[in-house]
C-alpha cells in the first residue's frame, strides 16, 4: 500500500541527509562548485549569513575553525546550502537505509492490529494517547522487530523472567517517552495550519483536533506531512531503531544474570515475572540507552544501568573499610552486581526518619559523605542523585567520582582557585543558581531541592491539550521535591538546624582519612584507576534546551537547518576553547537524540566520547593523580577552609524574609575606658584575622566572602572578593592601608598593596569585555576609582593616582546603562568616588563625568508628593524610599556635593527637593520615616534602623549636608534622627536587623552617625564613648558578629571584619582615617603638586 504511494518519489525525503553525509558524497561527485548547480544561490547566500551571524561565528575565526573541522571551506558550503534537492537525491544515488525503513512500514502497516498503549501507566498515556496513534505504522513494526526478537531469546535461555506475550507492551512507554515530545511540536504547528484553512471538521475544539489526528492517521496525509519535515521522519526512525536494540539487549542481559541476580539481591524469595521496565529516570545516552526502573509480580523492585558500575563497587568497598575502621555513624553500601559494560543496583526506598536523633545521625553522614566525595574530587550530587533511606542518605549515582579537571581559575584570582576546588563543587552543599537582585533562584543541591521553590526561568509547558487550540506557552514552575531530604514522622525537616551536625560528621571523616592517609592511598585508590568516570562537558540544561530546539519544526525540513542549530555549541569556544574538540561528538550525539556523553579513566589523561572514541592526553594531569595530591595536602588549615564554606553555603538558604538564628543581646553596661590604645588593638586584631583569612599564591591575594544580592530579593552566595568596596577586595584593601598607615606596621602595607594585583586583574578583564557595569561607589566602577584616590594620597604615589584617572575614562559609556542610581552602586556614589578623586587631583574630565552622573539622574527623577525621588532597583517593586544607601538621602547629599563642586545650582535645587519629599515619609506618631509600600494593603514600614535605611543614615545624610546648606528644617531632622539613633540604634532585641557589628547594618555604622554628630553637637560625645565602650566589651565576649545569616565570618568592609576594623581605627583617629560611610576624601598628604598638576592636564 504505501510503498506505491506517489509520496515516495519526493526528493524532499534526502533533506534529512546531514552535513557530514553530503560531504562524503561531494568529494566523490562531479559537483564541486556553484557554476555546477542550478540551485538557489541568493537564498544560499542568506542561510549562509545567518550561520556566520550566529555567535561566535560574528567573531575572529571561530567559523573558518567550524568548517576546518569538516574539512569544509565556504564556497562548499554555499553550494551545499543552493543545491536543489532533486540534485542532491540523484547525487547520493541510493535509498537511505532509514528511509527504506520507513516504506517497509508503511508498506507492511495492518491497520486492523490495535496499538496497545492502554498498557501505558495512566500519565504516560496521557501525556501519549493523541500523538501515537498517527505514528502507528512505524510502532507497529518496531513491536513486531521486538517480537521477533523476543522470539529468539526465547530460543537461547531455558527460562525467561518475564512475559513474552506482556513484555513489549510494558516497554512501549519508554518509546513513547522519546517520541512523543520531537513530534508534539510540528503537529501543533500543522495543527494550528490546518485550523486556519478550515480543514477541521466539528463542533467543539475537541471535535476539530480528533478530526485532525484521523487525518493524520490515514497514510497518505500522514507521509505528506513526513516528507515535508523529513528530518523528523528520519529521527522517529532513529528512535525506534535504538529502543529495539535496547529493548533486546536488556532483556538478553536480564536472561543471562537472572540466577546472579536471584542469589545476589533476593535469594529467599521468588520476586516473580517481570511486569514493568520504565525509562525515565535519567538521561539518555549511546543510542537511547537509560537507566530502567523494574518492577516484579511480587512487588520487588531493581534498577537496571546501562553503563559499568565498576565506581560504585568500589566506592561501596571504600564505605565498608571506613566503618570497619572507626566511621560512626556508619554508612550503608548498596548492593550491586557489576557486569562490565552494564549493572544490576539494588531499589532504594524513600522513607521516614522516626525520631530526632535519627535525624541527627541523617546530617552526620551526609557531612561524612560530603568528606569523603571532596577527597575524591566528586562532582554532581544534586537533589536526583540523593534518596533519603530513614536515617541514611544514599548515593545513587557515582558516575562523576574522580572528575577529570580541565579549567583552572587564573592565576591572579587565588580565592577563586580555592572555591573551585572546595567542597562547594560537590553539588550537595546548598547553592543558589540563577538567582539575582529580582530572582531568588532556586538550590536544587543534595542537601536542599526544597519543594514549592520558583524556578526563575521559565518552561515551556502545553495548554489546550486536546483541543485545536493546542499551543507551547513559557510559564513559570515550582520545583517539584525529589526524595533526597529527611522526613522525621512524615513532616518536612528544616535542614537549616543541621548544620553542625553536617559540620560534625565532615570534620570526623575528613580527620580518619588524615589518620588512613596511607591505606587510602597505596590500597583503596588503586581499585578504581581503571575505572569508567564520567567528564561533564556541559549542564545537562543546555544540552536539554539545544535538543529540544533542534526538534522545532523550523528546522525539521532541512538537516542543514538543523545543524546550525546544534552548532549553538560554539558559542561557548570563546571563553573554553578546548570545547571545539568535542562539538563534533557532541553533535553526534544530539543528532542520535541523545545527550552527549564523555568518560575518562581515573589513571590516564585521555578522554573518551560516547562511542568510546579516544581523544588522546585530554587532560594535563589524571583524576587519579589529582585525588592523590588532594589526601596528600589535606590538613588542619584546609578543614578550617571547608567547614568555613560549609557553614557559608547555608547562608544561601535564608533570604531577608526569613528567620536566621538568634543572638544573645551584644550590648551591655560597660565602665571599661575607651582609648586611643584599646581602639587600635582592637583594630589590630582585625587586621591580624584578615591576614590569616587572606588567600594568596605567588601572583596574588584575595580572600572569600558572603555577599547579598541587593535587589526585590536579598539572597547570600559564597565568592571571592571581587573589586567593590562594599564586600570586595577594595573594602579591605582601604582598611589594611590605613591600619599599616597608623600602626606602622608594615605588613598590613605589604597585604594591601598585594590585594592591588588582584584587583588591577578584574579592572583588565573588564576594560576588555566591558558589558554592562555597575558604577556605583561601593558596588562598581566607583570603588576601585575610589580606593586609588586614597591610596596615591596616603602613600604618595603618583602613579596609583593614575591608575584611579585610568578607571575613571571608562565611565562616561556607563553612565546612561546605569538604572541602579543610588549611592551604593549607581550614578550616585559615582558622583561621591569622581569626587573624591577630584580632591587630589582636579582633572577637568572627572568633574565633566560628575556632571553627567549629576544629569543622569535628574532625567530619571520623579515628581513625588513635595518633590523628587528616585526609584532605585534595588527596591524596585517601591515608590522612591528614604535612606542612605539605596534612598533619597544618599541621592540628594550627592547632588549637593556635585552642586557644590560644579557651582550649578540645578543639582542643589534637586537634592533640596528630594529632602522635602523624604521629609513627607516622616511619621509623627512614630518619630521615623517610613518605607512607602509596594502593595497599599499592606501599608507603610519602619525603616531599619542603620546606616544602610534608617534614621541613622538620614541624621548622617543630613549631617554631611550642613556645610552646603544650613537651613532649621535640616537641624530639626538631625536632632529627630539621632534621637532615633540612640533609643533604638544600640537596642539589646536579639533578633533585630541591626543587632551585629558591621557598618551598613549594624552598630558600628550607627557609631559613626554619633561620631558626624560630635561635629554639630558636642554633647553627644557621651552617647558616643558609652556606646563604644559597650561595643568593644561584645568584641571581647563574642567576637566579631557580622551582618551575614548564621554569623558567618566574613572579611568584607560594610558587612564584615575589614568594616569593624575601619571604624575602629577611625574612632580611635578621626582626624587621619576619613568617613567611608560618607565616602569622603583623603585627608593625607597630597602628591607633589606638580605631578598632580601633570596628571589632572593629561585627562581634560
Amino acid at each position: 500500500m504505501g510503498g506505491s504511494l506517489p509520496v515516495w518519489q519526493s526528493a524532499d525525503w534526502y533533506r534529512a541527509t546531514t552535513l557530514n553525509e553530503r560531504i562524503t558524497s561531494l568529494r566523490t561527485g562531479a559537483h564541486t562548485s556553484l557554476s555546477d548547480g542550478s540551485g538557489d544561490i541568493e537564498k544560499a547566500q542568506r542561510r549562509l549569513q545567518r550561520w556566520k551571524a550566529q555567535s561566535p561565528f560574528d567573531q575572529e575565526s571561530f567559523f573558518a575553525d567550524r568548517l576546518s573541522q569538516d574539512k569544509l571551506n565556504e564556497q562548499e558550503l554555499l553550494f551545499l546550502l543552493a543545491e536543489p534537492a532533486e540534485e542532491l537525491q540523484a547525487r547520493l544515488g541510493h535509498v537511505p537505509h532509514w528511509l527504506s525503513e520507513l516504506q517497509q512500514a508503511f508498506a507492511n502497516y495492518d491497520a486492523s492490529r490495535d496499538l496497545p498503549i492502554q498498557s501505558l501507566p495512566e500519565k504516560l498515556l496521557a501525556d501519549t494517547a493523541d500523538i501515537l496513534p498517527i505514528i502507528h505504522p512505524l510502532l507497529q513494526r518496531g513491536l513486531q522487530q521486538l517480537e521477533a526478537g523476543i522470539r529468539a531469546i526465547g530460543t537461547e535461555f531455558s527460562y525467561l523472567p518475564f512475559d513474552p506475550q506482556a513484555i513489549p507492551s510494558a516497554l512501549l512507554g519508554n518509546l513513547a517517552l522519546q517520541v512523543v515530545p520531537g513530534m508534539r511540536r510540528t503537529f501543533a504547528l500543522e495543527l494550528n495550519v490546518a485550523r486556519l484553512q478550515g480543514r477541521l471538521t466539528g463542533e467543539t475544539s475537541e471535535e476539530r483536533f480528533q478530526s485532525y489526528v484521523q487525518l493524520l492517521r490515514q497514510p497518505e496525509n500522514m507521509l505528506t506531512l513526513l516528507a515535508e519535515y523529513s528530518v523528523l521522519a528520519r529521527q522517529l526512525i532513529i528512535d525506534i531503531d535504538n529502543w529495539l536494540v535496547y529493548s533486546l539487549e536488556f532483556l538478553r542481559h536480564l536472561c543471562t544474570d537472572w540466577q546472579a541476580i536471584r542469589t545476589h539481591f533476593i535469594p529467599e524469595n521468588d520476586p516473580g515475572m517481570l511486569i514493568e521496565a520504565m525509562a525515565g529516570a535519567g538521561d539518555t545516552h549511546r543510542k537511547g540507552r537509560s537507566v530502567l526502573l523494574l518492577k516484579f509480580a511480587s512487588g520487588w523492585q531493581l534498577v537496571y544501568k546501562p553503563k559499568s558500575l565498576a565506581v560504585d563497587v568500589h566506592f561501596q568497598h571504600v564505605l565498608t573499610w571506613l566503618n570497619e575502621h572507626g566511621q560512626q555513624p556508619p554508612l550503608r553500601p548498596l548492593t550491586l552486581l557489576d557486569r562490565g559494560a552494564y549493572g544490576w543496583s539494588e531499589f532504594v526506598t524513600a522513607s521516614s526518619c522516626q525520631s530526632e536523633p535519627e535525624v541527627a545521625r541523617f546530617y552526620q553522614r551526609q557531612g561524612a559523605f560530603l568528606a569523603l566525595l571532596y577527597a575524591l574530587d566528586a562532582v554532581d550530587f544534586h537533589f536526583e542523585n540523593v534518596i533519603a533511606a530513614g536515617e541514611h542518605p544514599l548515593l545513587i549515582d557515582l558516575e562523576a567520582l574522580f572528575h577529570p579537571r580541565i579549567h583552572e581559575s587564573p592565576a591572579e584570582q587565588p580565592a577563586m582557585q580555592v572555591l573551585d576546588r572546595s567542597v562547594l563543587g560537590i553539588g550537595l552543599l546548598p547553592l543558589r543558581i540563577w538567582s539575582n537582585g529580582e530572582k531568588e533562584g532556586v538550590d536544587i543541591s543534595g542537601l536542599g531541592g526544597q519543594e514549592g521553590q520558583l524556578v526563575p526561568l521559565p518552561i515551556p509547558r502545553w495548554t489546550g491539550a486536546g483541543t485545536d487550540q493546542m499551543r507551547l506557552v513559557q510559564e513559570p514552575v515550582t520545583l517539584e521535591g525529589q526524595q533526597n531530604r529527611p522526613r522525621l514522622n512524615d513532616r518536612e525537616v528544616r535542614t537549616l538546624d543541621y548544620c553542625e551536625q553536617i559540620i560534625s560528621g565532615f570534620t570526623h571523616m575528613y580527620q580518619l582519612l588524615i589518620a588512613h592517609r596511607d591505606t587510602l592511598l597505596t590500597d583503596l585508590l588503586p581499585r578504581f584507576a581503571q575505572d569508567e568516570v564520567r567528564f561533564l562537558v556541559r549542564h545537562t540544561k543546555t544540552y536539554d534546551l539545544l535538543l529540544s530546539e533542534s526538534l522545532h519544526p523550523n528546522v525539521l525540513r532541512d538537516a542543514l537547518q538543523r545543524e546550525r542549530c546544534i552548532d549553538r555549541l560554539w558559542f561557548s569556544v570563546r571563553s573554553q576553547s578546548y570545547l571545539s574538540r568535542l562539538i563534533d561528538a557532541e553533535r553526534a550525539d544530539l543528532l542520535e537524540g541523545d545527550i552527549p556523553l564523555f568518560t575518562a579513566h581515573p589513571d590516564s589523561r585521555d578522554l573518551y566520547t560516547s562511542q568510546r572514541i579516544c581523544i588522546p592526553e585530554f587532560f594535563a594531569a589524571s583524576s587519579l593523580s589529582v585525588v592523590t595530591e588532594r589526601i596528600l595536602q589535606m590538613d588542619e588549615e584546609d578543614l578550617f577552609w571547608q567547614t568555613w564554606i560549609i557553614r557559608a553555603a547555608f547562608t544561601s538558604m535564608i533570604t531577608d524574609s526569613q528567620p536566621v538564628a538568634k543572638m544573645p543581646p551584644l550590648l551591655m553596661p560597660s565602665s571599661a575606658p575607651v582609648t586611643r590604645e584599646r581602639l587600635l588593638a582592637a583594630a589590630d586584631s582585625v587586621g591580624e584575622r584578615l591576614d590569616q583569612l587572606a588567600i594568596s599564591n605567588a601572583d596574588a591575594v584575595n580572600w572569600l566572602g558572603i555577599t547579598q544580592n541587593i535587589g526585590t530579593t536579598r539572597t547570600w552566595n559564597i565568592r571571592p572578593a571581587d573589586i567593590s568596596l562594599y564586600d570586595g577586595s577594595s573594602g579591605i584593601a582601604l582598611f589594611l592601608a590605613y591600619l599599616g598607615s597608623i600602626t606602622g606596621k608594615e605588613r598590613y602595607t605589604a597585604l594591601a598593596r598585594t590585594a592591588l594585583k588582584a584587583i588591577r586583574y578584574r579592572i583588565s578583564e573588564i576594560e576588555k569585555r566591558p558589558g554592562l557595569q555597575e558604577i556605583g561607589a561601593f558596588i562598581g566602577l566607583g570603588s576601585p576609582l575610589y580606593l586609588f584616590s586614597h591610596l596615591g594620597a596616603l602613600w604618595n604615589e603618583t602613579a596609583l593616582l593614575q591608575e584611579a584617572l585610568h578607571i575613571a575614562s571608562f565611565l562616561p559609556d556607563m553612565i546612561e546603562q546605569d538604572d541602579r542610581l543610588d549611592l551604593v552602586s549607581g550614578s550616585a556614589g559615582c558622583i561621591a568616588s569622581l569626587l573624591s578623586l577630584h580632591a587630589v587631583i582636579p582633572a577637568p574630565i572627572l568633574l565633566t563625568t560628575a556632571i553627567r552622573c549629576g544629569d543622569h539622574l535628574l532625567a530619571h527623577a520623579l515628581p513625588m508628593k513635595g518633590g523628587k525621588g528616585w526609584r532605585t532597583r534595588a527596591y524596585a517593586p517601591y515608590p522612591p524610599t528614604p535612606g542612605f544607601a539605596h534612598g533619597t538621602a544618599g541621592i540628594a547629599w550627592s547632588l549637593l556635593s556635585l552642586a557644590d563642586a560644579s557651582g550649578q545650582e540645578r543639582f542643589q535645587q534637586a537634592a533640596l527637593e528630594a529632602f522635602a519629599y523624604e521629609r513627607s515619609l516622616f511619621s509623627p506618631e512614630k518619630q521615623t520615616w517610613l518605607m512607602p509600600s509596594a502593595d497599599r494593603a499592606t501599608g507603610a514600614q519602619k525603616t531599619r534602623m542603620t546606616w544602610n535605611q534608617g534614621a541613622p543614615g538620614i541624621a548622617l545624610s543630613r549631617i554631611a549636608s550642613l556645610r552646603y546648606i544650613d537651613e532649621p528644617l535640616i537641624r530639626d531632622e538631625i536632632d529627630i534622627a539621632l534621637e532615633r539613633t540612640i533609643i533604638e540604634g544600640f537596642d539589646q532585641s536579639p533578633e533585630g536587623s541591626h543587632a551585629n557589628h558591621s557598618l551598613s547594618h549594624g552598630y558600628f555604622g550607627n557609631l559613626e552617625t554619633l561620631l558626624a554628630a560630635t561635629q554639630v553637637e558636642p554633647s553627644y560625645r557621651e552617647h558616643l564613648d558609652r556606646y563604644t565602650a559597650m561595643l568593644l566589651d561584645s568584641i571581647t565576649a563574642y567576637g566579631w558578629v557580622t551582618a551575614v545569616p548564621l554569623n558567618v565570618e566574613t572579611p568584607g568592609l560594610m558587612v564584615g571584619l575589614a568594616g569593624i576594623g575601619y571604624e575602629l581605627l577611625r574612632l580611635a583617629e578621626p582626624e587621619r582615617v576619613p568617613s567611608v560611610l560618607l565616602l569622603a576624601p583623603p585627608y593625607l598628604a597630597q602628591p607633589p603638586q606638580k605631578s598632580a598638576n601633570h596628571l589632572a592636564s593629561s585627562f581634560v
